[in-house]
Formats: structure tokens, C-alpha cells, sequence
């Protein structure tokens, strides 16, 4: 039978007095092996109850389920202050700019493939400290309509934030055959980026959806006819230009062997590949991404967090 009173001295003593176990075992004339027996029974059984006050602006408990259940390092769930667009957009940036001041080491080898939660992480990202970090392109990048990649502004502005330099994917993100591909790749700056790419430590990138409303189809990377294709061999999403199924395998073999950026198996192997990505047209291929294993780390919002749970429970 428990002693409430000692249970509760020891309580007392180890969380509002700050001693630590061998202080209060000497103190009682018991060992400190017994003082930590006993400080894990007061949780037990309610004499001590633990409550952290998180912030407001995130949800570490949908952080902690996402990482248990998809074998995450860490995630990020913010949560807007608002269900628009663009204010989901920006919190996520927020979130990813501080974490990369946190994740950013002194000359890494930063690797981005651009998209619009990328930017406003970009736009967030202020110089802090030098870091001597190179950024490469992960994948192709040349704008092909009105509406701009801004690959360049991207990497410009991380570069800039730590200190570093740039080295930019000067080519399409699709070309029209593998001879043409293969031609390309035989540029010695073309392979170099790349393979600098392949070996980067730290990896940010999107996630983009199969749809209409995706920046592969605003900046006409992606047609109808394409559009279509991939719809009808089951992709659902892409990342770095590289379509892949619900199962997170690669889709459309004929379209991936004239895709200009680095192999999404790759990312499998840095020390960190993140992820920034949200919205009800994106929980498919988060999911996608999440079952290949693309990334080990995810930035995403609270509703977002939740549609992808639903598939765990």
C-alpha cells in the first residue's frame, strides 16, 4: 500500500523544492533509487499532475501522434490565424524559416526545390549569423510562362540568411524527350549541380497536388493532357517534378525519364529532408509522400495534421 504522505514529501521536495534525488534520499535516509521509484508513483497515482502550456500558434500533440505514426524525426504544426490561403501559406513560412535557423549547420550543403510554401519560407528567412552554406537547385527551373518560379529569388534570399552562396539548376524541369535529357546531363555544370544537389545534408521542398490549382500547371509544366495521364495512372502528387501513387511509387515512367532534377529516393538519405505543405487539395499527396518515405521531416497546419491522422486510426 502506498505511503501518501511520503509519495507527497518527496513530490514536494523534487518539484516545487528543486532537489534532486540524491539531495532528498539523504535528506529521508533512503536511497536514491527509491526517491525515483517514488517520484514515478506520485505521477501514477495523481498526486502530481503535469501540464505543459503550449503556444497557441502550434499543436505538439497532433505533432507527436504524426511522428509516432509515420516515423517522423520532427514535425511542425502550426495553426493560421485564419483559413485563407494565403494566411496558412505564411504561418507555414514562419515555421520553416525557424526551423531552419535551428536545423542549418555551419557550411551545409543546403538543397531547395522551389514552390510557394518554399518562398514564404525564403521571404521569412532574415540574415542571422554566418553559416557558410552553399544552396543548389534540386530540380529545373527555367520559367516557361508569366507566372515566375522565383527558384532564383528562393535560393538567393536562404543563401543569404546564412551567409553562403548559390548554385543554380539552369535548365527545364521538363524537357521534351530522355535524348534531349541526356544531352543536357552531359553539361559538366548541369551534372555538377546535380550531383552537388544529390549530396546535400538538407533538404526543403513542397509537395504539389495533380490538379489544375498546382504551380506545375500555372507555370505550364503541366498541361491537360498531362494532367490527365497522371490522373489515370493514380498519381497524387509530386515533389521536385517527380510524380508518385498513393503508395508513394513513382508514376508516368515515360515522364520521369525527362525530368530534369534529383531522383526522390535521394531525398531518403540526407540528414534532413523537410517538407512544408497544407490544405484539404494536398492531404493526398502528403499522404503519398509520407508512405514513400520522401521526407523525415513535415511542416503542416492543424486541419491538415488531422485529415492525414484519419487514415492511422
Amino acid at each position: 500500500m502506498d505511503d501518501i504522505r511520503l509519495l507527497t514529501k518527496i513530490a514536494t521536495l523534487y518539484y516545487e523544492g528543486g532537489l534532486n534525488q540524491q539531495e532528498i534520499g539523504e535528506r529521508l535516509g533512503i536511497s536514491r533509487q527509491t526517491v525515483s521509484r517514488h517520484i514515478n508513483r506520485s505521477l501514477q497515482v495523481g498526486i502530481v499532475s503535469i501540464k505543459i502550456n503550449s503556444s497557441p500558434e502550434y499543436s505538439p500533440e497532433l505533432e507527436f501522434q504524426l511522428e509516432n505514426a509515420f516515423n517522423l524525426s520532427e514535425v511542425i504544426v502550426v495553426k493560421p490565424p485564419a483559413d485563407t490561403e494565403e494566411a496558412v501559406k505564411e504561418a507555414l513560412g514562419k515555421a520553416a524559416a525557424d526551423f531552419m535557423y535551428r536545423r542549418v549547420l555551419p557550411n551545409d550543403v543546403i538543397g531547395v526545390a522551389w514552390s510557394s510554401t518554399v518562398l514564404q519560407c525564403a521571404i521569412h528567412l532574415q540574415r542571422k549569423e554566418s553559416r557558410k552554406v552553399k544552396v543548389v537547385s534540386l530540380n529545373g527551373s527555367m520559367d516557361r510562362t508569366s507566372y515566375s518560379t522565383r527558384a532564383e529569388y528562393i535560393i538567393e534570399q536562404i543563401a543569404g540568411a546564412f551567409d553562403g552562396s548559390t548554385i543554380s539548376l539552369v535548365a527545364p524541369m521538363f524537357v521534351d524527350s530522355p535524348s534531349i535529357k541526356n544531352s543536357l546531363l552531359s553539361d559538366s555544370r548541369i551534372a555538377a549541380t546535380l550531383e552537388l544537389a544529390k549530396e546535400s545534408k538538407l533538404a526543403l521542398f513542397g509537395v504539389g497536388n495533380v490538379s489544375k490549382n498546382s504551380n506545375l500547371y500555372k507555370t505550364g509544366y503541366m498541361d491537360d493532357h498531362l494532367l490527365e495521364k497522371l490522373k489515370a495512372v493514380g498519381a497524387v502528387g509530386e515533389i521536385c517534378g517527380r510524380f508518385f501513387d498513393a503508395q508513394g511509387n513513382i508514376c508516368l515512367k515515360e515522364l520521369n525519364e525527362r525530368t530534369i532534377a534529383v531522383e526522390l529516393d535521394t531525398l531518403k538519405n540526407k540528414r534532413v529532408s523537410a517538407s512544408i505543405a497544407a490544405g484539404k487539395d494536398k492531404v493526398d499527396a502528403i499522404r503519398g509522400m509520407l508512405a514513400g518515405k520522401y521526407c523525415n521531416v513535415l511542416i503542416t497546419s492543424e486541419d491538415t495534421a488531422k485529415q492525414i491522422l484519419l487514415t492511422v486510426r
